[in-house]
């Protein structure tokens, strides 16, 4: 188990302390699609959330609802679940920031790297390569899935006749269920959207769609049957994965699945699963010009991991595939942190 040692959750970031040991590659545990249907099942009648605020380059800041970590906690000791299935219970919900590679993989906790993401995309120039309508975006390791979600509050405020698909992968399920779903729901919410819900539902007070402001959102029949009905007239198309990179790739190489938006942040700390998470981000873009962003910290101080290693594991002629890593954003104060795209070759 090891620390990251910095904690979104209640205090200002902290730079990287240091980790307890190297890690050994987690096993390779099969991918399981998790339906929306059991995802909707999995939500409580109640979700307590907190805003996260994210700086853009405009000098504007972002606010995206975010659940609050003591709440899932609350649910999984209310519903009496456990570990029994290696999914994160209350040891992780207690030390979000422990990793344990083939257990945990840190996923309950919001990185700061997938909020320097959030920055970036916001950043980009309007163009065909970033307009999200008929696009298919995969991320990768999406833990609380902020990115995804960032994506996705755009997505709720736009009318389209073109669909988009939006799948997240993470190696917990308990984290998609606990944290990642409840968020995306959270998004809805807080966006237009959900206005005509919001107004039908005279005998149930709502807290105002305001997602720089923390509360309480009653989780009702009619809010999931309403949170489907308004995804599917958007035209949104959502997936959930949880099981190892090297299952996933074998499942997008089998149907041949392809994506047009490949994001991942934080997840390149340890080297010995660099390859399989190389070969996962390869065989889901649709081709060379997908856009492709990976987020880290410049060096992960005790294991081995970082910026450096992936660009070398990534250019090494022992994988099947080849690529060069770009970078497009650096932040050189504390613990370095950079925004690389990849160009397969």
């Amino acid at each position: 188990m090891f620390s990251f040692d910095f904690d979104l959750e209640d205090d200002p970031l902290e730079p990287t302390k240091g980790v307890a040991a190297a890690l050994p590659a987690p096993q390779s545990d099969p991918v399981v699609e998790l339906s929306l249907s059991h995802l909707l099942d999995s939500l409580p009648s109640r979700i307590s959330y907190s805003p996260v605020s994210i700086p853009l380059s405009s000098g504007k800041i972002a606010a995206l609802s975010r659940r609050d970590l003591f709440d899932a906690r609350f649910q999984l000791i209310s519903e009496g679940t456990d570990d029994t299935d290696g999914a994160p219970g209350l040891d992780f919900l207690d030390a979000p920031s422990d990793l344990v590679p083939g257990v945990y993989e840190g996923g309950l906790k919001t990185w700061e790297c997938s909020l320097d993401l959030v920055g970036y995309l916001d950043s980009l120039p309007d163009s065909s390569e970033t307009r999200l309508p008929g696009k298919r975006i995969l991320e990768v390791g999406c833990g609380t899935g902020i990115p995804s979600v960032f994506l996705l509050s755009r997505l709720f405020c736009e009318q389209s006749n073109v669909d988009c698909h939006v799948h997240l992968q993470d190696y917990n399920s308990s984290v998609l269920e606990l944290i990642t779903f409840p968020n995306i729901v959270l998004a809805w919410y807080m966006s237009p959207s959900s206005a005509e819900y919001r107004a039908s539902e005279d005998d149930v007070e709502y807290p105002p769609p305001d997602p720089a402001v923390a509360g309480e959102l009653s989780i009702t029949p009619a809010l999931k049957n309403a949170f489907t009905a308004s995804i599917s007239k958007l035209g949104i198309g959502l997936a959930f994965f949880s099981g190892s990179w090297d299952s996933l790739t074998l499942r997008l190489r089998t149907e041949g699945t392809k994506y047009d938006v490949v994001l991942t942040s934080e997840t390149i700390y340890r080297t010995d699963s660099l390859p399989a998470l190389i070969q996962l981000l390869y065989q889901a873009c649709i081709d060379e010009a997908a856009l492709c962003l990976v987020a880290a910290k410049v060096l992960y101080f005790g294991v081995g991991g970082g910026v450096s290693e992936f660009a070398r594991t990534l250019q090494s002629n022992a994988l099947e595939c080849c690529g060069r890593a770009e970078t497009v954003w650096e932040r050189k104060v504390g613990v370095g942190r950079e925004i690389m795209r990849i160009h397969w070759v």
